[in-house]
């Protein structure tokens, strides 16, 4: 545990004694070329299937000049530009924007590949986004003031790496609590037991079938992190699936994956 994470969770301790709290909010600051905001998207869908009625995230794409530099250098035009296209997606609902991102990072993550137009209309599809809607909303002169208003909360909230969590209760004197890079899952779930305040009781996962058909593509690592059983018992409930033809096995460059077949 690093140093400014082991202060993070003592605050947490010494701030236990606080009312209770309903909700906490969780801002998440990403980089959609990185491998470790990759991985953090697998902790953040387990912290919401366990708690979701304590829990709201905002994903916020990194808007630091070195990310919006890669996110322009990558595209030709606001079609293929990853930044312009997420914010644009937002306007129809951040839960299908970040859906519509996850989808991208499944293609560029694990197949190493360039953004390109055809990728995200069909992405922008497969994620229940209206494509038509989307290309209006990309023609938005706002969407680049949108990304400036990122980078302030960026800067109010000193986040200066990617992948970064703050977390933040309903107090509104209360400071957020800034966890900056990948941890253990259980390092949030202490974050956001301390912060509540009283007992929570989680929610149980779906079942691993419909996890896969939900996400369309998924690492073996993520599935290990949602539900948490001997890497042995996962791949033989996932040898099930396969001989069912409800998933088959991919190979990427940086390893293996499993696609829904539903």
């Amino acid at each position: 545990m690093t140093k400014e994470l082991r202060a993070i969770v003592n605050t947490c301790r010494e701030d236990s004694n606080l009312s209770p709290v309903s909700k906490i909010e969780i801002y998440s600051f990403f980089d959609p070329f990185d491998k470790d905001s990759f991985k953090l998207s697998a902790v953040l869908s387990k912290l919401r299937i366990e708690y979701h009625q304590y829990i709201r995230i905002r994903h916020i794409l990194n808007p630091s000049l070195r990310v919006l530099t890669k996110c322009q250098a990558q595209s030709t035009s606001d079609r293929d530009n990853i930044a312009l296209a997420f914010k644009a997606a937002e306007l129809q609902g951040r839960a299908r924007a970040h859906r519509f991102m996850h989808l991208i990072q499944n293609e560029i993550i694990p197949k190493r590949d360039i953004v390109t137009e055809d990728m995200i209309a069909k992405c922008i599809i497969n994620a229940g986004l209206d494509y038509d809607v989307y290309l209006d909303d990309l023609k938005n002169g706002q969407l680049r003031e949108s990304l400036k208003i990122d980078l302030h909360i960026a800067r109010e909230m000193e986040v200066e790496q990617a992948p970064s969590l703050v977390f933040f209760n309903e107090d509104i004197q209360a400071e957020g609590l800034k966890v900056e890079g990948l941890y253990p899952y259980h390092i949030y779930t202490y974050i956001i037991n301390e912060m509540m305040g009283s007992p929570i009781e989680k929610s149980l996962p779906p079942k691993l079938c419909e996890y896969i058909q939900q996400k369309q593509l998924v690492t073996e690592e993520e599935l290990l992190t949602i539900y948490e059983w001997p890497e042995k018992t996962l791949q033989k409930e996932l040898k099930k699936l396969m001989l069912q033809q409800k998933v088959r096995k991919l190979n990427y460059p940086d390893g293996e994956f499993w696609k829904s077949m539903m």
